[in-house]
């Protein structure tokens, strides 16, 4: 993987939120324009009807949320960048609303980088480089939107609802057995799609006025520790002209078992602040 790629391909695998499980090449769920309530409910519904029925929806995707104290999962990852496509492994670990630390490794079993996501900093260490890049959490809102914050990464990785964009305005749409709820929090539009067992399939987060945008579909999920959990996930990132896919396939995810958080960096690596 050329250097200037690899520099490229860290920010975003942080950007993403060290994102796990899909198959390479899957192509991002594309559901035909949902229907309103009104439009599957015989007359017109009273607001009262409209309000029940989206906050029921909320409370029953918040129901299926993926909780745990503790993750460690293996996936294989397809990283397209504009025109180039590498393979690598990535290693994560999330220590629930403390930490998310990822090893990326290349085919030859050589770890390229590794990142430590906490609420407050981003460090990344880049080994091709030999550099350590260490920023404050807030460094990410350059390619995301100052709305994302360290419980959005946790819940865009697990294909999970984010609660603190759902409210009083959320729209509620209906087409079949799928449901969207969309929001407006300043100018970051969020919008997720849920299945009918109320587990979110897609999430899409788009800031158009800053030219960035998200779309992440998961899918294959299974039930480990009593949670049911997406092994497939697809990745489509936009910042500006830059155009980039990760797709993953877990392997092996574990919940709530003891997890190391190894992060040292070597005494030789150039530190970039």
């Amino acid at each position: 993987m050329r250097r200037n790629m690899w520099n490229r391909a860290v920010y975003i695998v942080m950007i993403a939120g060290i994102l796990g499980g899909c198959k390479a090449k899957k192509a991002v769920v594309t559901p035909s324009p949902a229907a309103s309530v009104a439009d599957t409910t015989p007359g017109t519904p009273s607001v009262d009807v409209l309000n029940a029925a989206r906050v029921a929806k909320i409370e029953a995707l918040n129901a299926k949320r993926a909780n745990f104290s503790t993750l460690s999962g293996k996936a294989k990852a397809s990283l397209v960048i504009g025109t180039n496509s590498n393979d690598v492994t990535m290693n994560i670990r999330i220590k629930n609303n403390e930490v998310i630390w990822v090893s990326v490794t290349a085919l030859a079993g050589l770890e390229v980088a590794r990142a430590l996501i906490t609420p407050d900093s981003v460090k990344v260490i880049n080994r091709l480089e030999n550099e350590y890049i260490r920023k404050p959490f807030s460094y990410l809102h350059e390619f995301t939107n100052d709305q994302v914050n360290f419980g959005t990464l946790q819940s865009v990785l697990l294909g999970n609802a984010i609660p603190e964009f759902m409210s009083d305005s959320t729209e509620l749409n209906i087409k079949g057995t799928q449901t969207e709820l969309s929001s407006a929090v300043g100018s970051l539009l969020y919008r997720l799609l849920s299945n009918d067992r109320d587990k979110v399939i897609q999430t899409d987060l788009s800031d158009e006025s800053a030219g960035r945008s998200l779309i992440v579909a998961y899918d294959e999920f299974q039930t480990i520790a009593g949670q049911e959990v997406p092994h497939s996930v697809v990745l489509r990132s936009r910042v500006k002209n830059k155009n980039i896919s990760l797709d993953l396939k877990f392997a092996k995810i574990e919940l709530d078992m003891p997890v190391d958080i190894p992060f040292r960096v070597p005494e030789r690596f150039t530190i970039k602040n």
